[in-house]
């Protein structure tokens, strides 16, 4: 039996500099597209979160001058003031105020722990802490070949312009651990101080801008929210001692009927 091979004819493509750049740049293209939409809609975003700033700070403060029961549920030290003032008096004066009223009116001290509103209100923070992470995160610091072409691509406002020649040594960029130091004091320290102070206590800054912000610019019109929160809390203890007087006098008579109803049956 006899064998033949065939040998079929070889294609070889080679492939020149500039086609194997082309093709890179035509592989990244889109991905490149991806990264300039992402970075206008982030851009976009962060127009409207400062815009959501300013529109919030002032409906706050239209708020706080028009509507003397905003965000007017807080037991401040001119609160007590008042109360220890009226004691001295004797005067029927509210300390101390019971759990039931505390509940009922949605008291609180300007130390308290944040309600459900404060929470659901904490979403902007994040999202702007987010934003400013990834935007101080996703940064390209780096020589060489491909880190310019990454530069190039996603451009980060960096131009380079060059007309070189160089060995293949030289673009083999050897890899180097991150100056985890720098990070750390320049970049995730101020970002977690910003997520303390922005995400996490974002209640305390409110209250202290309600307090001692808006407060001191306001002064009249502070003592006259405190003013009225004192003047219907004392408005709801006598309401209540009211009603509780005429509940005791209506139980009392009720029983003075029963009994002589009991009697009569006799």
């Amino acid at each position: 039996m006899h064998y033949r091979a065939i040998v079929e004819p070889r294609n070889v493509r080679i492939y020149g500099i500039k086609e194997v750049k082309y093709r890179i740049a035509q592989n990244f293209r889109l991905l490149k597209i991806i990264l300039i939409t992402l970075k206008q809609i982030l851009g976009c975003l962060f127009v409207v979160m400062i815009y959501t700033i300013f529109r919030d700070s002032v409906k706050m403060i239209n708020n706080y001058l028009n509507d003397i029961d905003f965000d007017n549920v807080y037991l401040t030290s001119y609160f007590w003031h008042i109360d220890r003032k009226r004691k001295n008096e004797a005067k029927i004066f509210l300390h101390p105020l019971s759990k039931a009223e505390m509940r009922a009116n949605n008291l609180m001290t300007p130390i308290s722990p944040p309600t459900k509103a404060e929470i659901r209100a904490s979403w902007l923070p994040l999202a702007k802490f987010t934003f400013l992470f990834i935007t101080a995160s996703f940064v390209i610091d780096g020589t060489g070949f491909i880190a310019d072409l990454v530069k190039e691509m996603i451009e980060f406002d960096y131009h380079s312009y060059r007309n070189a020649t160089i060995s293949l040594e030289e673009c083999i960029y050897n890899p180097v651990s991150p100056n985890w130091l720098y990070a750390g004091k320049y970049i995730f320290f101020p970002l977690g101080i910003m997520f303390l102070l922005q995400v996490i206590f974002g209640y305390v800054i409110k209250r202290i801008t309600l307090f001692c912000v808006i407060g001191n610019i306001f002064r009249k019109r502070n003592k006259a929210r405190i003013i009225h929160l004192y003047n219907k809390m004392l408005f709801v203890r006598i309401n209540g001692r009211k009603l509780a007087r005429a509940r005791i006098r209506f139980q009392v008579e009720r029983r003075i009927l029963e009994r002589e109803e009991i009697r009569r049956k006799r």
